[in-house]
């Protein structure tokens, strides 16, 4: 029985990037269709196929893919749009690339367009607005947070047992 590669996606409202997470692969077939896609290789003896269709269709003629390093696919859709998943049905290895994705709340932030120059020398570093990575979101920015257990006890000595005290019930007349 053939494996399943990861497939990581994001997308922008008129394209979709897709990514095989598969390396050195052999005989590889790539069908890539208006409505689907099929793929199937070998990596180090294993084979590894998945055919998949589109959540909306795709403009195949302006679509590019490449297998330089990976297996990477920019797919022009057909009416642009947020999609709420990649493919008509639910797979547990289509996962989100969430170093890529933008959601419309990103919008007036500068991810931009996927860059496909070149399609297998691709400069993901270009995406957030300026190489040098001064718009990355980092925790070092961060308030600090209160630890979740305090740092010092009570300077309370520890608690006895509550001293022996006559009962009510004890009492006799």
């Amino acid at each position: 029985m053939a494996l399943k590669p990861d497939v990581l996606w994001a997308q922008r409202p008129d394209s979709v990037y897709i990514s095989i997470d598969l390396k050195e692969v052999q005989d590889m077939k790539v069908t890539l269709e208006n409505d689907s896609l099929s793929f199937s290789g070998k990596v180090g003896g294993s084979l590894y196929e998945f055919s998949l269709e589109w959540h909306a269709p795709i403009k195949k003629e302006v679509s590019k893919w490449s297998t330089k390093r990976l297996i990477e696919f920019y797919l022009k859709k057909d009416v642009e749009g947020p999609w709420p998943r990649l493919s008509k049905a639910k797979a547990p290895w289509i996962k989100v690339d969430w170093k890529r994705w933008q959601d419309s709340d990103d919008e007036g932030e500068a991810k931009g367009d996927f860059n496909v120059d070149g399609m297998g020398d691709m400069n993901f570093g270009d995406m957030m607005g300026g190489g040098g990575g001064d718009d990355l979101d980092s925790d070092d920015e961060e308030e600090d947070l209160p630890d979740l257990e305090p740092t010092s006890a009570p300077a309370s000595a520890p608690a006895s047992a509550p001293s022996p005290q006559e009962n009510e019930l004890d009492k006799t007349d």
